[in-house]
């Protein structure tokens, strides 16, 4: 069953267990496939918001004994989501603009750094997207009203007015009567309120979501199976291991969940930086791992770092991550680059530089020629903070190939300056020294 078809049945709520599986991990591999979704569903929406404006109640399937306005009312219902199918699969592709109407608006952040390419800036108008909170508390104003309190670490998708996807995280969500019949979808099911205040949590893993009314009503959904229950106040219900379970008031505190765990490494203070003109009392300084490239040179910087991985068990090590907190280096000016900026980070296999010395001269040190790429990541120019890195196959097999001994990684920025003359932004990221973000991690998924 292609992409497409299975999009197309999940939107109906016809795709099992199985297939929802198989589409999300679909869309986690395709950047493409996520935006056709998001345009699928965003008219799938538009479409579902008028059957709310005609019908209070969501439509359920008739029992023997329903009358046949409600049959009708199904009917119209699937009508209409038959419409939504062939819009979505003969139009979207040649109607919808490049450039999508906002459908939210980042209404505030506390403290909030975000791995986004929707605008993070309170006040911002939002495209359909994914939005990852990775530290803070941000609210988030759909068009309709609903209005969204998301809790790090979290991801929310925004498919239109009247739809987002809570993936991963916690959120607290508000809706005004115009925006009656919002829906949020979790991994596992989906929820429809009816005027309310409830809260979201949905497990890391994706398998478990848990909702809360706080004060109205709200229905839940089990997108496996189309199960449905109603709660209004201090009730609550959870979605686990494809069951729907309802609670008289909170739900019970769950155990650790010791299946999925994680460990992280630091590299321990072994981290500097390089300047091509060498002079590292005045160009560098400790707190910061910088980088920099330009069409002169003069005063490029990389920046390199190791990690001792004597102690990782290898045969439990599922995934790798490198993770790094970008900070205000207080250098250069970020209107002199491109409106995206590329990074590499490549692995050491020159044995000839591996005893680097902290203090390395520019021609001594570590560089991409000595190397392996393991993968790339981009930063837009108007971003000074968040937390950045890659991740993958190419990554954990080089650390397990040259894992017996410290592995060496060289971070530098592969695009350069626009044209004109003065200084362009030196990146920074935050070195084991600085006293606010923490350095380089490498974070492995363990069995």
């Amino acid at each position: 069953m292609d992409a497409r078809t299975l999009i197309h049945r999940y939107l109906l709520g016809e795709a099992t267990e199985a297939e929802v599986q198989k589409l999300d991990r679909l869309m986690a591999e395709d950047k493409g496939l996520r935006r056709e979704y998001v345009q699928a569903a965003a008219m799938d929406t538009g479409l579902r918001e008028v059957a709310f404006e005609r019908a209070a109640e969501p439509v359920s399937i008739p029992s023997s004994k329903a009358n046949s306005s409600q049959a009708s009312m199904l009917l119209w219902v699937g009508v209409l989501a038959s419409i939504a199918a062939l819009l979505v699969f003969t139009v979207v592709s040649v109607s919808v603009p490049n450039n999508p109407d906002p459908v939210a608006t980042l209404a505030s952040g506390e403290n909030a750094a975000w791995e986004s390419s929707l605008p993070t800036t309170p006040g911002s108008e939002l495209s359909p997207g994914v939005m990852k909170l990775i530290s803070g508390i941000a609210t988030i104003r759909f068009d309709s009203g609903a209005e969204v309190v998301l809790e790090a670490p979290a991801q929310l998708m925004l498919i239109s007015r009247m739809r987002g996807k809570l993936i991963d995280g916690a959120a607290m969500v508000s809706v005004p009567e115009p925006a009656v019949g919002f829906v949020l979808e979790t991994p596992s099911g989906y929820v429809v309120d009816h005027g309310t205040r409830f809260a979201v949590n949905v497990a890391g893993d994706g398998k478990a979501s848990d909702f809360e009314v706080i004060e109205g009503e709200i229905s839940v959904h089990l997108s496996s199976t189309g199960e449905e229950v109603r709660l209004t106040d201090q009730q609550s219900a959870s979605i686990a291991k494809e069951k729907l379970v309802t609670f008289e008031g909170n739900i019970p505190e769950r155990t650790l969940d010791q299946s999925n765990q994680v460990i992280r490494i630091g590299s321990g203070g072994r981290a500097t930086s390089v300047v091509r003109n060498n002079n590292r009392r005045k160009r560098l300084h400790p707190d910061m791992l910088m980088v920099k490239r330009t069409e002169t040179g003069t005063q490029d910087r990389r920046s390199f770092f190791s990690f001792d991985l004597s102690e990782v068990d290898w045969n439990q090590v599922t995934t790798a991550r490198l993770r790094l907190n970008l900070i205000p280096s207080g250098i250069g000016f970020a209107n002199r680059l491109p409106k995206s900026n590329r990074f590499g980070v490549y692995g050491l296999t020159n044995e000839a530089k591996r005893n680097w010395s902290m203090d390395s001269l520019w021609a001594d040190a570590p560089a991409p020629e000595d190397g392996l790429l393991l993968g790339t990541f981009e930063i837009p120019r108007s971003r000074q903070r968040g937390v950045f890195g890659i991740e993958g196959d190419e990554l954990l097999n080089f650390l397990k190939t040259h894992g017996d001994e410290p592995i060496t990684l060289i971070l530098v920025r592969e695009t350069g300056q626009v044209e004109g003359e003065g200084p362009g932004l030196v990146h920074a990221f935050a070195s084991d020294s600085h006293p606010e973000s923490a350095g380089p991690v490498l974070e492995f998924g363990i069995q």
